[in-house]
């Protein structure tokens, strides 16, 4: 159940679209709802329409991955209360199972359901009743980090690898290898996070500049999202059971990235 009656949607029965200042979303970006309800799912589909992006929609799980395997979206927009799927077990598996960028769309504000969406692989989390401006200026900031985490060094001098603690991570492409040589997969986010901290390893990096510079956004004392983001990381890379000794933490300041023994 989505809860439309919580929604203020009222002004979107024809809703105008807004300002298009960013250059890097491009009209053809396909981006694909999942929402039960069809008075939601249709405003949000006309409005997005209207700002140039190519639109799927269903209401259930099974038509998502059909759709993904078809004609694979940039981008989802998720709804949790779906009648016959659970919406955060769907973005566990759309984020092992394809690179796009997922935003959680929903009436549930509970702090647990946030922590446990991007815990799962969403990128970003937007409660209903929310205004379309703001959902429109997150799906843009997703899709450009996601976008640039793939891109990364792309015009410099070709692959560069950087190795640590017995990994090799390549800056261009986002290929993480480990000790074995075995591929490790990473979604955007956690690329940008691990580049990040490698490139400055041996210094601590606080919560707030990792959040400016890897989630492009302010940082809050309540905000959990490069705490979950590292948590993801380290599932990666850390040895399991043990205390981190690869990315630890620095109470009261962030987080560090440790040079080699």
């Amino acid at each position: 159940m989505s809860g439309t009656a919580n929604l203020r949607f009222a002004e979107w029965d024809h809703p105008k679209p807004t300002a298009r200042s960013m250059a890097d979303v491009e009209t053809t970006t396909h981006v694909l709802i999942v929402e039960d309800d069809p008075f939601i799912r249709d405003v949000i589909s006309t409005f997005l329409a209207q700002e140039g992006f190519r639109v799927s929609a269903v209401e259930n799980g099974a038509d998502m991955f059909r759709i993904m395997e078809q004609d694979p979206a940039a981008l989802v927009l998720m709804d949790l209360r779906l009648p016959s799927d659970d919406g955060l077990a769907l973005t566990r598996q759309l984020r092992r199972q394809f690179e796009a960028g997922i935003i959680i769309v929903t009436s549930r504000q509970e702090i647990d359901t946030r922590v446990t969406g991007l815990e799962f692989g969403a990128d970003d989390y937007i409660t209903k009743p929310f205004d379309e401006r703001e959902l429109l200026a997150r799906m843009k900031s997703v899709l450009r980090r996601t976008h640039q985490s793939r891109s990364a060094d792309a015009e410099g001098d070709g692959d560069k690898w950087e190795t640590f603690h017995g990994y090799r991570l390549n800056t261009t492409t986002g290929e993480l290898r480990g000790p074995n040589a075995d591929e490790i997969g990473l979604t955007g986010n956690e690329f940008k996070l691990l580049n990040h901290l490698v490139r400055n390893r041996g210094a601590v990096m606080s919560r707030e500049r990792l959040m400016t510079d890897v989630l492009n956004r302010k940082w809050s004392p309540s905000d959990r999202s490069i705490d979950v983001l590292v948590t993801r990381v380290r599932s990666k890379i850390e040895p399991y059971g043990g205390r981190p000794s690869i990315i630890k933490t620095v109470r009261g300041n962030g987080y560090i990235l440790t040079d080699e023994a």
